[in-house]
This record gives structure tokens, C-alpha cells and sequence, in this order.
């Protein structure tokens, strides 16, 4: 018996392996495919090598959108295999995390109002220091974040967000006015390739894989992450980050 286990967990690790290695491989050989569509519908639609209909250039349009969202794709199975390789790099620079803030919203703006979204900034005993980070993919974490908080929040809701410094850390929070995650699937939240069934049906093309991607960059940062969710009622995801460097 002790051995059908041995053999058990040894098939399944193999297995998880081989998942691995495919995710890393199909992910590499679509970027360049992806990457030379993005690049000619960006040259089409400047129309330098003849003009285009409305028609045409709204096709163009939906086809860069559809590109945008497969090239997303393959970066989060790209950031996936790393995690579960155990290949996960941080590149650490003193990072101002109010400034970051700032562009982040700044590139969400035009997204938040079009879905009238109202929208609030707080620093809470501030100022706050620089910390030892990856910037890249901290920001990742607090786009994911919004990104969701934007999706799920319907028409006219409000999103708060909020640096709290405190004594050995820096905690972070996005809180939103959406959908919330029900009760009885909150345990599964930041597992690979899950969604609550309520955001499925608003935004069906998700992968599942935002907020495994975070948990994943905020624990090899040393940080904690988690969150309170009422369904119906809304959502706040919490993240920390430590004053103590590398």
C-alpha cells in the first residue's frame, strides 16, 4: 500500500511537471505569432497604406482587443510556470509606492469613468518610506486587483484605495462596491484557474489565474495577502509588505 502511494504521488508530480513544461513551452511559441499580429493591426489602423472604412477599422479594433487579451494570457501562463518552477525573480529597487499608486490609477481613469465609477485615494500616516521592491511586478498585483474591482463593480459603485503605513509594514488595500464572492467558495479564491461562479457569468473570458498571480508575488516579497467579501455587497483585498528589505 505504502508503495501504490510512493508511486501515486510520484505519477502526480510527474504529471504536474509535464503540465509545467507545456504551459512554458506553447506560452513561448505563441508570444512571437501574437506579438507580429499586435505589431501589423497596430501599423493597419494608422491607415498610412490606404484608407479604411468605419467598418474595417472597427474590425481592426476587435481584433487588437482580442490580441491584447491572448497576449495577457500567455504572460499569466508565462508567470504561472515560473511560480511553479520555483523560478520567480525579484529584481529589488527602492520603490515609492504612493507614486506607483498614482499611475496606476492614472491608467485606469478612463476606464473607471466609463463605467462611472467613483474612485478615492488615502495615504494613512503617511509619508510612507520606500521599500525593497520588484516595481514591475507590484504593480502587476495592484492591476489585478483594480482590474477586478473595475469588472465587478456594476455602474455608479465606488472603489477605495488605501496605503497604511505602520510600524513594520505597509499595508495596502483595494475595496470595492461590486459583487462580492460568495461564502462557500471564498476558500478557493486564490487557487490556479479558479472563479466564483457570480463573476463568471459578468466576465466570462477571465482565466482564473489574477489572483493566484498575486498571491504569489506578494509571498515572494515576504508579504501577506488577503481579503473580507460580503456577496452582494462587495469586496476589500488586503496586501502587506514588509519595512525590512531583502
Amino acid at each position: 500500500m505504502l508503495g501504490f502511494k510512493s508511486k501515486t504521488k510520484k505519477g502526480s508530480s510527474l504529471e504536474e511537471s509535464l503540465k509545467t513544461d507545456f504551459i512554458t513551452l506553447s506560452s513561448h511559441q505563441l508570444r512571437t505569432p501574437l506579438s507580429a499580429v499586435k505589431w501589423f493591426t497596430e501599423i493597419m489602423m494608422t491607415q498610412r497604406n490606404g484608407k479604411l472604412n468605419q467598418k474595417q477599422l472597427e474590425y481592426l479594433r476587435e481584433i487588437y482587443r482580442s490580441n491584447e487579451r491572448a497576449i495577457a494570457l500567455v504572460n499569466d501562463l508565462l508567470q504561472v510556470s515560473r511560480v511553479q518552477e520555483g523560478k520567480l525573480h525579484l529584481d529589488l529597487t527602492d520603490v515609492d509606492l504612493k507614486s506607483l499608486v498614482d499611475e496606476i490609477i492614472d491608467s485606469h481613469r478612463s476606464q473607471l469613468t466609463a463605467n462611472t465609477i467613483s474612485y478615492n485615494f488615502q495615504v494613512i500616516n503617511g509619508p510612507l518610506p520606500k521599500l525593497a521592491l520588484d516595481k514591475v511586478k507590484i504593480r502587476r498585483v495592484f492591476q489585478n486587483l483594480l482590474n477586478n474591482a473595475i469588472q465587478y463593480t456594476p455602474r455608479g459603485g465606488s472603489v477605495q484605495i488605501t496605503l497604511k503605513n505602520s510600524p513594520r509594514e505597509i499595508v495596502c488595500s483595494i475595496t470595492d462596491t461590486g459583487v462580492g464572492i460568495p461564502a462557500d467558495q471564498q476558500s478557493k479564491i486564490f487557487d490556479r484557474f479558479y472563479r466564483g461562479t457570480n463573476v463568471s457569468k459578468i466576465q466570462p473570458d477571465g482565466t482564473g489565474l489574477g489572483l493566484y498571480i498575486a498571491k504569489s508575488l506578494i509571498e515572494a516579497h515576504r508579504g501577506k495577502i488577503w481579503f473580507e467579501s460580503t456577496e452582494g455587497e462587495g469586496a476589500t483585498f488586503y496586501f502587506s509588505l514588509p519595512k525590512s528589505g531583502k
